[in-house]
């Protein structure tokens, strides 16, 4: 089997307008892309996105001119009732008129309208789901987190289940971000583990690296002395990254090492502003900065350990944080806290940080303040990622599950 053989299709139902649109699909794409598996990018929005129809076309327009891939965009029904006959009918005036097998990689949750699509082609689709988490799971979060118990919340998450259900039964591979996330659906669905391909959400080595020089030219422009030892955390500001304990666990070590720093980049900025109005002393010893995507490596470089906390929750124990692979590529050791995914047992396994216990969160007294006198090695822990945490690392692998099938 070749790839002239085969036509590719990629549906995304991720909002364009986030840095995971970016760093987990078209950085993606174009990767494969480059190694002659050349997909046609489908970005999905819900068929109630038409009442912003504005919004909608500024994210047509940032993908335009972002990628050069074959691109079209649909309204999709939600897939209950038999609306999802709709959204099949929609795939298949697409791909009617190809002679070639199909393969389908879809982030979205549509095994109800590819098993419609299968027995109208038969043969001629191969269907691959891209597991970035288990959405069931995360949609029973979101009901805890807003504390939305209602009758209708509960029929979504029935609803978001069953999906997922039929989208994993449906599929020929099911590509999953970490170990823990494949073993999570293998004993909640009864899924044998030849369907999975280990496809963990990696980083790209031309946008992250390690420099001393540019480390040195930053830490320059911020004013920050080579003794100071900066701790870095990068990423948005919420219930998943248990900020507020984090706050607390600087307020702790801030205070007294009296050499730390803690450097901040986040878009909400103005909602750090207002948290730290509650942590005075930590205040005194930080810095946000909201940095522009290209930007964020030189901020990494600048800085000697990166924080990687969320919370422990089946959603964060079966994820595969990009910030994790960002970090060691720059050569940061890392700060993390328990049961993220398979990184919190990779960290202690290859030495390149620290894990942090339940206690140690919450009574930072108990954290052991001596691994910020630990000498580490940044040139080894940037090559490390490079070899293991770098999709150059494992693009041949991926490349070849679109041939075997």
């Amino acid at each position: 089997m070749s790839f002239q053989q085969r036509k590719f299709l990629y549906i995304s139902n991720v909002r364009v307008d986030d840095t995971v649109f970016q760093t987990q699909v078209l950085d993606w794409l174009h990767l494969f892309n480059s190694h002659s598996v050349r997909f046609q990018l489908i970005q999905v929005f819900h068929i109630k996105d038409l009442l912003k129809i504005n919004h909608v076309r500024r994210q047509i327009t940032y993908i335009r001119q972002n990628t050069t891939l074959p691109f079209q965009y649909f309204f999709f029904f939600p897939s209950k009732s038999m609306l999802y006959v709709i959204n099949s009918i929609r795939l298949f005036l697409t791909l009617m008129f190809t002679n070639q097998e199909i393969v389908i990689f879809s982030r979205a949750l549509i095994g109800k309208e590819v098993v419609l699509l299968k027995r109208i082609l038969r043969e001629k689709v191969i269907f691959y789901f891209d597991a970035r988490g288990a959405s069931a799971e995360e949609n029973k979060y979101l009901s805890l987190k807003k504390g939305d118990f209602s009758f209708k919340r509960y029929k979504m998450e029935g609803t978001v289940h069953y999906l997922e259900y039929r989208t994993l039964i449906s599929s020929d591979k099911i590509f999953v971000v970490s170990q823990v996330l494949k073993s999570y659906f293998k004993r909640t669905y009864n899924l044998v583990n030849k369907k999975f391909v280990e496809y963990p959400c990696l980083s790209d080595t031309s946008k992250f690296f390690y420099d001393p020089g540019i480390r040195e030219d930053v830490r320059h422009k911020l004013n920050i002395a080579n003794d100071i030892k900066v701790l870095i955390y990068s990423g948005g500001i919420d219930g998943w990254h248990m900020f507020d304990k984090l706050l607390n666990f600087l307020d702790y070590l801030l205070k007294h090492e009296k050499n730390a720093f803690f450097l901040c980049l986040t878009k909400d900025i103005l909602e750090l502003e207002r948290l730290m109005k509650s942590h005075p002393e930590t205040a005194r010893k930080s810095l946000g900065i909201s940095a522009l995507n290209s930007e964020v490596f030189k901020y990494l470089n600048a800085a000697d350990y990166g924080i990687l906390f969320r919370a422990n929750t089946l959603t964060n124990n079966v994820a595969s944080p990009t910030k994790y692979a960002e970090y060691i590529l720059c050569g940061l050791p890392v700060l993390i806290s328990e049961d993220v995914g398979d990184y919190s047992n990779f960290t202690s396994k290859y030495n390149l940080g620290t894990v942090l216990k339940e206690d140690e969160l919450i009574t930072p007294q108990n954290f052991d303040r001596s691994f910020l006198n630990r000498n580490f090695d940044r040139s080894l822990i940037a090559e490390f990622g490079r070899k293991h945490l770098s999709k150059d690392s494992i693009i041949d692998e991926l490349v070849s599950e679109f041939l075997m099938y």
